[in-house]
């Protein structure tokens, strides 16, 4: 809980000072004012709600399967890790004395490990789509409709010199 506060503050804080920057294209775009620090508050608290905002459906599932891929690694390794030790608790209090399996033991440490992998895997996938929904908010109104074309040539001045024009 402390984490996702930390990283709620700390994306807010980093979505509204990036939000005072303007483009001029902005300026005359007619479509009403998307806001990234919504969109990030919104992932940030429901994951995929930020997606939602931006009104990219197509990327739902995706985080969804993302976070549920990551959540069932995690939670099956923890299940056979926890197998693993009541084992150990069985075999200590038959005899005290008993040395475990080498392998037995080495077995529970990848369990334990592939578990925090899984830990890991779902705290980036979070992680990237609070990302995903502000980059994604930053460049709703972005226009790519205008045919644009560019031209590398050499010039005598310059070693390379890049021309564009709008069409």
């Amino acid at each position: 809980m402390f984490f996702r506060l930390v990283v709620l503050s700390a994306l807010t804080l980093l979505c509204n000072a990036a939000n005072g920057q303007t483009d001029s294209a902005s300026k005359t775009d007619k479509k009403p004012y998307h806001s990234p620090t919504k969109a990030a508050i919104y992932s940030a608290v429901i994951p995929g709600a930020g997606q939602l905002y931006n009104r990219k459906y197509w990327k739902l599932p995706l985080v969804y399967a993302g976070m549920g891929a990551s959540a069932y690694l995690m939670l099956d390794q923890r299940s056979k890790m926890r197998t693993l030790n009541l084992q150990f608790e069985k075999a200590y209090a038959i005899k005290k004395d008993t040395v475990l399996d080498a392998n037995l033991i080495a077995e529970r440490d990848n369990y334990r490990r592939m578990r925090d992998f899984g830990i890991l895997a779902m705290t980036a996938v979070y992680a990237l789509q609070i990302v995903d929904a502000t980059v994604d908010a930053h460049f709703f109104r972005f226009n790519i409709d205008q045919n644009l074309s560019a031209r590398i040539h050499p010039s005598p001045v310059r070693l390379l010199t890049v021309t564009y024009s709008l069409k």
